[in-house]
């Protein structure tokens, strides 16, 4: 008895090395993206992570982000720097979680200050050992009342407890 058949077989082996070979390609295209990306090669950069980021892979979202808080390679923009960084925080992410607290914390332009979601990403991010959040974490308790610090405390637990479902 024949399963497949000449044509379908060839489609079968086909599809299963294309799905096999999907996160190795993935991995080898971040990491061509990684040395672009610190080679100052901006340009090729973007275009090795975009891809990525709109695949879901939380570290290229966090590079496209950072790309467009510096305008590197890209136009920058506070509003796609923070599309991105919470694409990549929602994902467990520290670093984008690090970056989104700052985004949220030293908004300019069209977007105002948000201390409290700020308190609560760098909270996030600080509790999974991000040194980063946690100076930022300690800076910006200074500058709050009590109560705000317990409020972003009381998100923060939110939005962990939640697997980051629950976070704006």
């Amino acid at each position: 008895m024949r399963i497949f058949g000449h044509l379908g077989l060839a489609t079968a082996t086909l599809l299963f090395a294309l799905t096999a070979n999907g996160p190795l390609a993935q991995a080898d295209t971040l990491k061509e993206a990684t040395t672009a990306f610190a080679k100052k090669q901006y340009a090729a950069a973007i275009k090795l992570f975009r891809p990525l980021a709109e695949k879901g892979n939380a570290i290229a979202q966090y590079k496209v982000a950072v790309m467009h808080r510096m305008g590197l390679g890209v136009p920058k923009s506070e509003k796609e720097a923070r599309k991105w960084s919470r694409l990549a925080a929602r994902q467990g992410n520290p670093q984008a979680q690090t970056l989104l607290g700052s985004l949220y914390y030293k908004a300019s332009g069209e977007e105002s200050p948000d201390v409290l979601r700020a308190y609560m990403w760098y909270e996030v991010a600080a509790t999974q050992g991000d040194a980063e959040a946690r100076k930022d974490l300690a800076l910006l308790t200074k500058e709050l009342t009590p109560q705000q610090v317990a409020e972003g405390r009381e998100k923060a637990q939110k939005c962990k407890s939640s697997r980051y479902e629950q976070c704006d």
